[in-house]
């Protein structure tokens, strides 16, 4: 269950609870009077919230509730909108168009900034009890890491990379093997399986099916400032790495 507080501006504000299964949707609707630039809506055991703003994207940012942490998704345009996802404790992430990501810190802001006008959110949820697996990773704090191989091979592959270059294929290959405690995967069953749904899940698209996938990947989550730097230095402990 998600509890969401939201505001549109100085003026506009409220709160919504989500169940699992449902989300908030924020979202542009020009047929809402001029005095009535705001309206909120159940549809289908969702909340939406309307905003009559010409360049607010339809959506702008879904949040979904789940068993797990919610998901957002950021579905404005790049037209010049910031789009920042705060938590807590100051790690901030700027989301790209079509870009979803896991929520895994209580009280995280979503803050839409325009040029006369800002929209912010404030997800608030009890987040999951994860038994400990054995992997070290609950005491660690990233056991947000563990649901999705696309967010643990993209999080080890920025921890293990120097500052400019990024790590190796099979060392990639083994160290998330290990941190998985399975058996390490053939090259291209690692390629398939788990490197090419990483780059798909943030849509990116190769323009060649030879290139390096762990460049392109470590490139786009270190632009979208994926990984804050306290998480990659948990996971770099976790693999027994110094930290860069």
């Amino acid at each position: 269950m998600l509890r969401i507080a939201w505001s549109v501006g100085p003026e506009s504000s409220g709160r919504t609870v989500v169940d699992p299964g449902g989300k908030l949707v924020l979202a542009r609707r020009m047929t809402l009077p001029e005095q009535r630039s705001v309206a909120v809506e159940e549809i289908a055991g969702s909340t939406y919230v309307f905003v009559r703003l010409p360049y607010l994207s339809d959506p702008a940012v879904v949040v979904q509730a789940g068993a797990g942490h919610p998901v957002l998704h950021r579905g404005q345009r790049a037209n010049g909108v910031v789009v920042e996802v705060v938590t807590p404790e100051g790690d901030a992430s700027t989301p790209v168009p079509g870009q979803r990501m896991s929520l895994t810190a209580p009280g995280t802001r979503v803050s839409l900034r325009f040029p006369d006008l800002s929209i912010d959110l404030v997800v608030d949820f009890d987040p999951p009890t994860l038994a400990p697996a054995g992997t070290g990773t609950v005491q660690l704090d990233v056991d947000a890491l563990q649901h999705d191989d696309a967010w643990l091979v993209a999080a080890i592959a920025v921890a293990l990379s120097p500052e400019h270059g990024v790590v190796g294929h099979a060392q990639l290959k083994e160290a998330f093997a290990r941190w998985r405690e399975e058996p390490e995967r053939s090259d291209g069953a690692f390629d398939r399986n788990v490197l090419r749904p990483a780059l798909e899940s943030r849509g990116v698209e190769l323009p060649g099916p030879r290139l390096n996938k762990i460049l392109y990947l470590v490139e786009r989550c270190r632009r979208t400032h994926e990984f804050p730097p306290r998480v990659l230095d948990q996971v770099r402990a976790r693999l027994g790495r110094p930290p860069a």
